[in-house]
């Protein structure tokens, strides 16, 4: 009997094999960053929103995150611990509460023109109700699920500034999660500052 299905059995193993060792200390002159960043709410699945083909209802959230670099596993390839506080808006009306951590790879070959990151995070969120269109578009639906992160950021070099493009997304993660097997996602953009 498999416990997790094939996908994220492979995640769990990249993330064992790319873990940072506990002596590695964050290399960024600036480890912080603060970001404000809004979204909207998609009933599609996460392959459509990668493949650039959403359909996008009512539903909106404006978010706050603080996140911290705390190693480096190789050169390239960061680590960091984020927090969020979500205020969600429109069809829905509650807070949402993220904790992640989050693996981001920083080397791309048009960095000194366009400095860019991508990154993926893990972690927990915690809404203070279970969310109406979770509950309008499935079966069943909880407060507490998994959250997942995807992030596009892009700055001028040199600048503490950036952009970021993100999906947000709570899930039960095929049920581990009070038998959730659903899941919302927002896509959205927003501006952040390194200090």
């Amino acid at each position: 009997m498999r416990l997790l299905p094939r996908c994220c059995r492979t995640a769990l193993l990249c993330l064992i094999v790319l873990s940072p060792s506990p002596t590695l200390a964050a290399s960024s002159e600036h480890p912080w960053a603060l970001l404000a960043y809004g979204a909207i709410y998609t009933e599609d699945r996460l392959d459509d929103i990668l493949t650039l083909r959403p359909s996008v209802e009512d539903s909106y959230l404006v978010a706050l995150a603080l996140n911290r670099e705390f190693a480096r596993t190789h050169r390239f390839l960061g680590w960091e611990g984020e927090g969020q506080v979500v205020k969600h808006f429109g069809d829905q009306d509650h807070f949402e509460f993220n904790a992640l951590v989050v693996a981001r790879w920083h080397h791309f070959p048009w960095n000194r023109r366009l400095n860019t990151t991508l990154a993926v995070g893990e972690g927990l969120s915690w809404a203070t109700e279970t969310p109406e269109l979770e509950k309008e578009n499935h079966s069943h639906a909880t407060q507490l699920l998994n959250y997942l992160m995807f992030e596009l950021t892009l700055a001028p070099p040199g600048s503490r500034w950036y952009w970021s493009g993100r999906i947000h997304h709570r899930s039960g993660v095929f049920g581990l999660f009070d038998g959730v097997h659903s899941a919302s996602d927002f896509i959205g953009m927003g501006f952040g500052y390194r200090f």
